[in-house]
């Protein structure tokens, strides 16, 4: 969500004119984010969320509004695009695919406003939605993600070329971790329909409540035990683990979707992959610009490889 593309207000004019959306008042970019481009667009009609895909082809984002129409006709609290006049989801400004979206009024919670209810309830959300799952033809346009063991090898080779020194002498350790740690993921688990990055800043709060579920474009179809550690990686770590967040977490996904024995097995490997994936796409990504640092999943990494797996299983009650 970082302002990557800025459109021409001709450019904005043409997009916006194929929707009944009343007349622009202001297009004002979000500073926020690694990836896409994002602006807030006031609109006569209201406040709406604009959405440049600056990754994904075309395709792609029209398989996530796919998605999200049926999320959100599932009762998962995430907003659909937009539709234009002759139906479509998706147009293209600026040569990128771009997205409206009604926009959700909420904030995100900081670190320190994570309670063990608000986990809980973010646990509970994340389970729905695995239950939810897309339906066909949904299904079939979900590979297997942009961020599996292949890729993230790849991206070892452009850390080697990094300018920063302390991320290039990550490259091989992170390549060889990622191999090893690939190996020992279980083909057996159960699988679907996977957010793969449900951090805080991808869950909006309203008086207390979720109020929506943002930003599915690495949602794939992968196994549910990953998803289920991406988010106790993200929600409950803080200097060190925050084992009453972690356990609510748990709770309170058991609580809607119970976890079978192989994915409780699995849960630390599964952890493990997650901290590697999100430490080096924080690096090739340039996270760091917006404070998004690759060192604190390291740290994250370290904490879980203390733990061991068995006391991670002890840790989180299962």
């Amino acid at each position: 969500m970082a302002i990557l593309t800025v459109p021409s207000d001709l450019d904005l004019d043409a997009l916006l004119g194929a929707y009944d959306l009343g007349e622009k008042r202001s297009a004002t970019g979000i500073e926020a984010g690694t990836v896409n481009t994002s602006y807030v667009l006031e609109m006569s009609t209201g406040r709406y969320f604009l959405r440049l895909y600056e990754e994904q082809p075309k395709a792609g984002a029209e398989a996530e509004a796919r998605l999200l129409l049926h999320l959100a006709a599932s009762g998962v609290p995430t907003p659909a695009p937009v539709a234009a006049r002759d139906g479509t989801m998706v147009q293209v400004v600026c040569g990128k695919p771009a997205a409206i979206f009604p926009w959700v009024t909420g904030d995100m919670l900081c670190l320190k406003a994570v309670t063990p209810a608000a986990a809980h309830d973010v646990g509970a959300a994340l389970a729905r939605m695995h239950l939810a799952g897309p339906a066909e033809p949904v299904a079939t346009s979900l590979g297997a993600g942009r961020f599996g063991a292949d890729e993230l090898v790849a991206r070892c080779d452009r850390i080697l070329k990094a300018t920063e020194a302390e991320s290039r002498s990550q490259a091989e350790p992170l390549r060889d971790a990622v191999i090893l740690v690939d190996r020992r993921r279980r083909n057996d688990l159960p699988r679907g329909l996977v957010h793969g990055d449900l951090f805080r800043d991808n869950v909006l709060w309203h008086e207390g409540k979720i109020a929506a579920l943002l930003d599915f474009e690495s949602a794939h179809r992968g196994p549910f035990a990953y998803d289920l550690a991406v988010l106790i990686l993200s929600w409950s770590f803080r200097d060190t683990f925050d084992m009453d967040v972690a356990r609510a977490i748990v709770v309170g996904y058991r609580e809607v979707r119970e976890l079978a024995e192989n994915e409780r097995e699995a849960l630390y490997t599964e952890a493990i992959f997650g901290a590697l994936r999100f430490t080096i796409t924080r690096i090739t990504d340039d996270a760091v610009r917006v404070g998004k640092k690759w060192q604190r999943f390291v740290a994250r990494r370290e904490a879980l490889e203390k733990l061991g797996p068995a006391g991670l299983r002890e840790a989180l009650a299962l």
